[in-house]
């Protein structure tokens, strides 16, 4: 008779037991090696034991279970639900249930996708047919190197091609995956590596966008951690690892916690409020709040910036093949350290205490917005001060009217009221003051609040047009760049790199956004 049970109980629980016979001779060993593949993303030795079990035994219920999660893992979605409906249907149990939900959306919501080799083979990248094809060639620089830059730190080169999804709407993510919208929404997860793939929202999503080249390197780094340590790794040394290198992909990059994660973090370890390692699994996207995600990435940063220091630049290779080896998470981290468990985590938050963290002042929470849900009110609650709410408001009634001096004015006196820290306020002065021509004000509204603030979209467009008016081509360029990386849906960023790259004699590449420019202004 058959046993039924759940799929992450092991497929082997699904085999025949007991039920001797020529016919089911190494069933159960073939439906073990294919849990194990499963469970590891290793595709090829996935596909190969599902094809070896399809052969052995079609219409049992653990094999065609085996054979459409491979095909799930392995991007084949329509095959996927072919074989989960009858896993299903033979009794095969609520994880091959769960698997066909997944598979039917994800089937449904990609069905129409266009899809993209990288030129190595390394990448496939799918997403919606129309503007989202503008991420193409920018996504592809990113993935490349990120390629060519972690797969020796982590010791492992995925079997290509690694597949990427780029989704349009959150909804779409919320889908395809174990999450709902208003955790994704509630965190400010927008991108996963589930499945054996990548998966991202566009930041055509967002108000702003997002920092979505250095998000896909994270997931890519998730991915290589999953294949390597064989899926042994628990979430709170996953995502240390993927956010500490995540920027990596940027070639001679230093990991450094930016101004709002050291604030986040000092605040935590003064009060007493440091979120701990098991509550944050199963996942970060299941933490109360955006804030609180941010706390807990900046401290499984700092663990990771506190190994190395102890173990020097294999941290990554070392931690991840020890668990690869069966090692437990405590033994691994104790072993890379080089004290007991025990004496871990006091050493970690002594090593917090010495580093000097610094708290903010009249922190600008910069969280994510979402189109659909944040309002012109979401932007304006995030500056401080009854007073500079006001003034701001004033300002963005006399824009509208384009009565860019007296708009000035009005910000100008939100400036006053804040300090020239606070990023909405100063790039609308900038913005005015670049539409009043007067450039050098522009900038030096525009600079301050960027050293704590580096990601932040209006910033960077402003500071590319400002310097671009100023004739400084190379600076505008690294500022319109670092907008195209948050944000690559603003027509006008793509002309003024255009513009600059052609300055700069880089006709090809300026050529590259005249097309882009092009493509998003068809949408």
């Amino acid at each position: 008779m058959v046993r039924r049970c759940g799929w992450r109980a092991g497929l082997v629980c699904l085999a025949l037991l007991g039920a001797a016979g020529p016919a089911w001779a190494g069933l159960d060993s073939e439906l073990e090696a294919a849990a194990q593949a499963l469970r590891s993303w290793d595709q090829p030795a996935a596909d190969a034991a599902a094809e070896r079990l399809m052969a052995m035994a079609p219409s049992d219920p653990a094999v065609l279970l085996a054979a459409g999660h491979a095909a799930l893992l392995g991007g084949r979605y329509a095959e996927a639900v072919e074989q989960l409906q009858q896993a299903v249907h033979l009794g095969a149990g609520e994880g091959a249930a769960h698997l066909l939900e997944l598979a039917k959306a994800t089937e449904e919501e990609t069905r129409d996708y266009e899809e993209h080799l990288t030129a190595s083979g390394h990448f496939l990248i799918r997403h919606a047919p129309g503007i989202d094809a503008v991420m193409v060639p920018y996504a592809e620089q990113v993935l490349e190197s990120a390629w060519t830059e972690l797969t020796p730190i982590f010791g492992h080169q995925p079997a290509p091609p690694v597949r990427v999804e780029i989704y349009p709407r959150v909804e779409v993510l919320g889908a395809v995956s174990s999450l709902t919208v208003d955790e994704i929404k509630t965190s400010g997860t927008i991108a996963l590596c589930k499945y054996n793939r990548l998966m991202i929202t566009s930041p055509r999503d967002l108000v702003y966008g997002y920092g979505w080249a250095d998000t896909l390197a994270h997931e890519f780094i998730h991915l290589l951690v999953t294949q390597k340590s064989r899926n042994t790794v628990p979430i709170w040394i996953h995502e240390g690892l993927a956010k500490y290198f995540e920027g990596y992909w940027r070639r001679g990059h230093v990991p450094a916690l930016d101004r709002r994660s050291e604030d986040l973090l000092a605040r935590a370890l003064g009060d007493g409020s440091l979120i701990s390692f098991e509550a944050m699994s199963p996942s970060m996207a299941k933490l109360p709040s955006q804030e609180a995600t941010a706390t807990a990435f900046a401290e499984v940063f700092t663990v990771i910036q506190y190994l190395e220091r102890q173990a020097g630049p294999a941290v990554a290779a070392r931690l991840v093949s020890a668990m690869g080896e069966g090692r437990s998470d405590r033994d691994a981290v104790a072993e890379v350290a080089g004290i007991p468990w025990g004496r871990f985590e006091p050493a970690w938050k002594g090593f917090l205490k010495e580093a000097g963290l610094r708290r903010m002042d009249d922190v600008f929470d910069q969280r994510l917005l979402f189109k659909g849900q944040d309002t012109e009110a979401s932007e304006l609650d995030a500056i401080k001060g009854e007073a500079a709410r006001k003034f701001v408001w004033l300002g963005d009634r006399m824009r509208l009217s384009e009565r860019w001096k007296a708009a000035a004015k009005e910000y100008a006196k939100a400036s006053a009221e804040v300090g020239p820290d606070t990023p909405i306020v100063q790039s609308k002065l900038g913005f005015a003051l670049l539409q009043l021509g007067r450039v050098d004000e522009a900038i030096a509204a525009l600079e301050p609040p960027l050293s704590l603030y580096p990601s932040y979209m209006l910033l960077r467009v402003y500071l590319g047009d400002a310097y671009l008016r100023r004739g400084d081509y190379e600076r505008a360029r690294e500022h319109l760049e670092a907008a195209i990386l948050n944000n690559p849906f603003d027509p006008e960023v793509h002309g003024h790199l255009a513009k600059a790259l052609s300055a700069l004699g880089r006709e090809a590449e300026a050529q590259r956004e005249r097309q882009a420019q092009e493509l998003v202004n068809r949408r």
